[in-house]
């Protein structure tokens, strides 16, 4: 599977959770935890590609756990300059037991 796909100026990142795509195996246990990592590894995405957090257009987030929403929403803030993408945010169950979130991003890459 591809972390990316650019085409035309745009970049659609892949689904972003805290598994090791190796083992398949669960790198965290907490929201918090899974949150941070799924963050970092769309940062360093995003950062490979050539574009950033500034550039993102679109998030879609799936949470295990509507009680999370807080915290997810806190990080959105926290994580993506004004004006913020467009986001959807939803309630889903996952194939993956103990999976608490996955995340994938739309952006562009400047010039």
């Amino acid at each position: 599977m591809s972390d990316a796909i650019s085409w035309n100026g745009l970049l659609f990142l892949s689904g972003r959770a805290a598994v090791d795509p190796a083992t398949g195996k669960l790198r965290a246990t907490t929201f918090g935890e899974q949150l941070r990592i799924v963050l970092d590894d769309t940062l360093e995405v995003l950062a490979t590609a050539g574009s950033g957090p500034e550039h993102v257009l679109r998030v879609e987030c799936w949470l295990r756990d509507r009680a999370d929403f807080a915290e997810w929403n806190g990080a959105y803030v926290g994580t993506f300059p004004p004006p913020r993408p467009a986001r959807t945010t939803l309630v889903a169950d996952f194939p993956i037991e103990g999976l608490l979130v996955e995340l994938q991003l739309t952006a562009s890459v400047p010039a």
